[in-house]
């Protein structure tokens, strides 16, 4: 493979090759001459490469020759992560391209995907120069880091999160309100929502984005506008002109192409459930509260390195970071030791509307003090987007080390077990005197027998879709455990995904 060379070495194999590759900033392609290339000298010399659109410029056969690519992109790599934006800094080094992107988390996206992109710096709506608003700045160094940082207002830097070992997938993409993508006109339709708009757009293969004009309507029907542009983003971002717009989901094969929520093996409190085993829910974490001679109290979910998700009813009481250790990778509690390893928690966010588990917003973030290394026991489960075309299956799946029964004790072995979701309608049925809003997610058999309890609290209610597993709720009350026509009730992550990204600047 033909490109730029810039780092020659000696190694065993060309697997040592491609793994040195992937762990290089810079290297896109490799070439490996192997042990039996007629030149003694260049045996076992492995070639870095990379070129300005991240492909061979040429390939050509050469006996005794093997050629391959970096596997950041696969989730791979050991190279450090960090998902970080930092407001208001500017990261210097070389430009390699400025696109327009609707928000900052779209610009690192982009920067992840761009060849040769390591970070960036994003310029806000706020910006007081018009044409630099929404510009995303695509740069490099020699050095993999920038080169200065100055400290400039409404600009927002970050890093590339190829080589992360939870790479960021291109979908879902975000619906802007209030907001004008401009581009070449391709077509002016007539539809009912934005979703509809986002669908024609989907529809027409040479759309790429499109806005929607609620205010612009003619019989229940308004204009839906495709464009497009050379790059596929936005040639210009107007704000506060009261459209919305987004982009096609053509590309979107699947929610996530990787990464979070797929257990390399496929094959509190639950209440007819079966054991688990070892990588089976990498997500799932242990709570220990340090006050309760460290035993386990809740569970929660693992939602990025440094990010764990649980309910707000767990760390009310005890909301100091200090009181709790976590657990990872574990399945059973008993073989926790003082030589486990633990990680300590650097804060914690209680949603601001959560007046009890039964208000619908029983959910806490849990910032770790280090992240966590993956490996295939511990990992993140995906948060679903918070769009109408995400699909819930008809049953997803409980875990915990909960109570085993209404009056018995905790499991030693991480339980699971599958449940059927439950209608809002439903679901208040069995619960007359509480209001069941869509805050809320409901799941159980109508005959009880299986269902979380005690010690599940903060645990997920993880769904798979499209092959990959998705934090659907996170358990939260429910009257007794197992009772016949008594579902668990959890809550609802797709109505706070919005205010989880915005606090953990989590990319999904």
């Amino acid at each position: 493979m033909a490109g730029t060379t810039y780092n020659i070495s000696k190694v065993a194999s060309v697997e040592e090759c491609q793994e040195s590759c992937t762990n290089n900033e810079h290297c896109q392609f490799f070439t490996y001459v192997t042990e039996k290339f007629h030149n003694a000298q260049l045996r076992n010399m492995c070639y870095f490469k990379y070129s300005l659109r991240g492909m061979p410029t040429k390939i050509k056969q050469l006996p005794n020759v093997m050629c391959g690519f970096s596997l950041k992109a696969c989730g791979k790599s050991s190279l450090d992560c960090q998902r970080d934006i930092f407001q208001d800094m500017e990261f210097s080094g070389g430009n390699l391209a400025s696109v327009i992107a609707p928000n900052v988390q779209m610009c690192q996206k982009i920067c992840a995907f761009y060849p040769n992109c390591l970070f960036f710096t994003y310029v806000t709506k706020d910006s007081s120069e018009p044409n630099q608003r929404n510009r995303c700045y695509l740069k490099t160094s020699q050095s993999a880091k920038p080169s200065t940082v100055l400290y400039k207002d409404n600009v927002a830097s970050g890093f590339s999160l190829l080589s992360c070992r939870t790479p960021i997938s291109v979908c879902p993409l975000p619906i802007l309100n209030d907001t004008v993508f401009l581009g070449t006109d391709l077509q002016v339709g007539a539809v009912n929502g934005e979703k509809d708009c986002q669908q024609l757009c989907t529809n027409n293969i040479r759309c790429q984005f499109f806005t929607y004009r609620p205010n612009d309507c003619n019989k229940n029907k308004c204009k839906c506008h495709l464009r497009m542009s050379v790059n596929g983003l936005p040639t210009a971002i107007e704000n506060g002109k009261g459209g919305t717009s987004g982009f096609s989901l053509r590309i979107c094969k699947s929610r996530t192409s990787g990464g979070c929520g797929k257990p390399v093996d496929q094959a509190g409190r639950i209440v007819g459930g079966t054991d688990s085993y070892l990588g089976e829910w990498p997500w799932q974490v242990s709570m220990h509260l340090k006050l309760s001679s460290n035993k386990h109290v809740c569970g929660g979910s693992i939602i990025s390195s440094q990010w764990i998700v649980t309910a707000a009813h767990c760390v009310f009481q005890w909301s100091l970071p200090r009181f709790w250790s976590i657990y990872v990778g574990i399945v059973n509690q008993t073989e926790i030791t003082a030589a486990t390893p633990t990680l300590e928690v650097e804060q914690i966010l209680i949603h601001p509307d959560y007046i009890g588990a039964e208000g619908g917003m029983d959910i806490a973030l849990l910032k770790l003090k280090t992240p966590i290394a993956y490996n295939d026991n511990q990992q993140a489960i995906c948060l679903p987007p918070n769009e109408d075309s995400f699909v819930l299956p008809r049953t997803c799946w409980i875990t915990g080390w909960g109570y085993t029964g209404e009056a018995g004790t905790t499991s030693d072995v991480l339980q699971k077990a599958e449940v059927p979701l439950q209608s809002t309608t439903e679901c208040q049925k069995s619960y007359s005197t509480e209001a069941i809003s869509n805050k809320v997610l409901c799941a159980g058999y109508k005959h009880g027998q299986i269902d979380s309890c005690k010690g599940d609290s903060g645990g997920p209610l993880a769904c798979i879709v499209d092959k990959t597993w998705y934090l659907t709720g996170i358990t939260s009350w429910g009257e007794g455990c197992a009772r016949p026509d008594k579902p668990g009730v959890y809550t609802k992550v797709t109505e706070l995904t919005d205010w989880i990204v915005k606090n953990t600047q989590i990319v999904i």
